[in-house]
This record gives structure tokens, sequence and C-alpha cells, in this order.
């Protein structure tokens, strides 16, 4: 994963004190006027931008749903020991505080001086309390969410006056395989303790989280998998994934490293998407995929939007087409002992070439694993068009 270029809010050589200063003036212009000042950091700029109208804050969650969120933020908690272990000498050395959001930016935990706490609470910067941007305008923790990078706000660049004598860090921690944010880690404190270098800091914790997250999930897979090969003597082709889609083993399967799975897969036989009918059993953590050989059969929906419903085994499973897709399936269901890409391309309305015909029957083959064969394009399953 390619990481972002650090850009501190101020260096070394900046007095805090003049800084904030400064930084006053430009925040009152922009109150003003609605026009961003030139100086104003890009990030802070894109902020300021989306923070629009002045947000409405809203009161934290009760215990009981700030337990649930917790339980839910299970990835976050398993890290848990490893921020505060690398953070908190800081935080307390400093003067900071350390927080933790979840996905949705509610915090989850705080850690830090009394002090910095009290002062922190009078925000409204508490456990349970929701800090996205929309909530409580241009902050670290919110801005950090939106640009999936780590950012540092220095008083008057927060959105709210009432911030504007604090600085706070903030790193996004994202999903190690899907890159989808997870929650995000935050040091805040006096606009006077504010360094350039806690930014990089902060960063690192943050990926040295996520490689944590990493190599667990790893682990997990190599559990799934040797799960899975000790609990059946059944030889032959097998696809084994976490409840995610993510590949703990693929014989005789060539997927990449994660799958589509149905919403609310159970066991039995089903459609799954690129790979095909599969017969699915319940492992603890994930499934176990085989080929089923139950009799499918394919609608094709014109819509809008159009769509093809695949009926195999116990259910049915809808699959959202373009308009293009469409065209191609029902073409291929009107010529079910195939046709040749130049037989297609002599049929198919806006078609350039036979290249672009393959290329669009190739995406199509890869969304529908196990319903299209080529030499010549068929479709392995009856179709119609249902009007």
């Amino acid at each position: 994963m390619t990481q972002p270029r650090l850009e501190a809010a101020l260096t070394v050589f900046d007095d805090p004190t003049a800084k904030a200063r400064e930084l006053l003036r430009l925040h009152r212009s922009w109150q003003s006027t609605s026009e961003i000042p030139h100086p104003v950091r890009t990030v802070v700029a894109r902020a300021w931008q989306r923070q629009g109208a002045p947000p409405g804050r809203r009161g934290p969650l009760d215990d009981a749903a700030l337990a649930e969120r917790r339980e839910r933020a299970g990835a976050l908690a398993s890290v848990l020991p490893l921020l505060m272990d690398r953070l908190m000498p800081l935080a307390a050395e400093a003067g900071n505080e350390l927080v933790v959001s979840d996905d949705e930016g509610y915090v989850l935990w705080v850690s830090g001086p009394a002090a910095v706490r009290r002062k922190s609470e009078e925000l409204g910067f508490v456990q349970g309390a929701r800090w996205r941007e929309r909530d409580v305008g241009v902050n670290s923790l919110g801005t950090a969410m939106e640009e999936r990078r780590p950012v540092q706000i220095f008083g008057p660049e927060h959105g709210a006056e009432e911030q504007h004598t604090w600085v706070c860090t903030s790193a996004p921690i994202l999903g190690p395989k899907s890159g989808a944010p997870l929650g995000v880690v935050t040091l805040s404190g006096s606009y006077r303790t504010a360094h350039p270098h806690t930014l990089s800091l902060v960063s690192m914790t943050a990926r040295e989280a996520m490689d944590l997250l990493g190599r667990a999930h790893d682990g997990e897979l190599r559990r799934l998998a040797l799960a899975a090969a000790a609990g059946s003597g059944v030889l032959g082709r097998r696809l084994v994934v976490d409840d995610a889609g993510w590949v703990a083993s693929a014989d005789g399967f060539g997927v990449g490293e994660r799958i589509r799975l149905p919403a609310g897969l159970a066991a039995g036989q089903h459609w799954v998407p690129g790979v095909g009918p599969m017969q699915v059993e319940r492992l603890d953590g994930g499934w176990v995929l085989r080929p089923a050989t139950a009799r499918a059969e394919l609608e094709l929906r014109p819509g809008p939007p159009p769509s093809a419903v695949l009926g195999s085994g116990e259910g049915a499973t809808e699959i959202p087409l373009t308009a293009r897709h469409f065209e191609l399936l029902a073409l291929l269901a009107a010529h079910p002992r195939g046709l040749e890409a130049r037989e297609v391309l002599a049929r198919l309305d806006g078609a350039q070439t036979e290249v672009t015909v393959r290329a669009e029957l190739s995406r199509l083959r890869k969304r529908l694993g196990g319903l299209i064969e080529s030499r010549p394009y068929r479709l392995t399953v009856p179709a119609a068009v249902v009007r």
C-alpha cells in the first residue's frame, strides 16, 4: 500500500503562538466570506470546503451502545495494547491524550492525563461521541477519515473556534487486505505542545497496527485451510474462504485473493459470483465451497436496470448487468449452440472490432464464472429473456 506524503501543520522553527495568530486571521476571513485564503494548507482547504454549513452535534452513546461498538470493533481492540505501548509514553510526557475511534468516527477509548481529559470533555470529545467533520467541524480525526491519510490539524485550522487551542494528530487504521477504514488513532492536546514529529510517530504506529492485523489475518486463513483439510477426506476441486470471501486455499480453481460471496450465504447449493454453482459447507470462521451439479436456469430481465436471475439449487441469485452485458447474454440465449466472436460482432449494435467483443465477453465470463464457455461462446445453462 502506497504511503501518502506526510505534511505536518508546522515546522520545528515555527512559533506556535505566532502561527495560531496568523491562522486565526485566515479562519475568520473564511468564516466571513466563505472563500478560502490561499495560504491555507491544501488538506485543510479541502476540509473547510467540505464543512459547509455549521455542523450539528449529537450526544454521546450510552454505556450499552458504547459496549456494543467496542465489541463490533474487535480488530481495533486487538491492536489497542500496541497503540497504548507506542503512544502513551509520548502522550503523558507531552500533555496529550490518546483517542481511538471506530470506522464511523465514534470515540471508543480515551487515555491520558486527567487535566487534558477534563478540557476535552468540555468540548464533548468523550467516549461514545461521534467526531466526524459533519458532527463537529474540521478536526484531525474526522479529516483523517475523509482523506484516508494521516493528518495534523493545528489551532485555528479546526473548523470550530472552541477547538482553536488544540493540536490534534490522527492516522487512519485501514484493513490490511481491503483497505477499508477500521478506525482512527489520535493524539490531542494544547496547541503549545505541537511538534511535527508527532505526525510521523502516529503514522508509523498506525502502519505497525495494520501490519499486525495483516499477520493475524494471514494466520486465520492458514487455520481455515488446515481445518478444512483435517475435517474432510473428500478430494477434488475445493475453495476455502473466510466470512469476507478472502481465499484460504484454492484447489483446482483459478481465483484471486478474494471472491464475492452472496448476501445471506448459508449451507447448501448456491451460485457464487465469478465461480459458478457451488455446494457450500460452513466452517468455523469461513466456508468450504465445492462444485455443484444442480441444474440451473438463467432469466434475463431487461429492467431498467437490466439483470440476470440464476435459479440454482436452493434459491435464486440476482446479478446486476450493464446494458452491453445484457445484450451479450440475450444474444447467447438466442443462439444456444454458440457464436464465434466475429458472429457476435455482426449481430451486436455499436460493437467496433472483434477485440472489443472478446474483451467484453472476457469481463462477462469472469463475472459469471461457469455460465459461459468459449470456442464458441455459449451459455452452459438454459436461458430466456423475460419481458
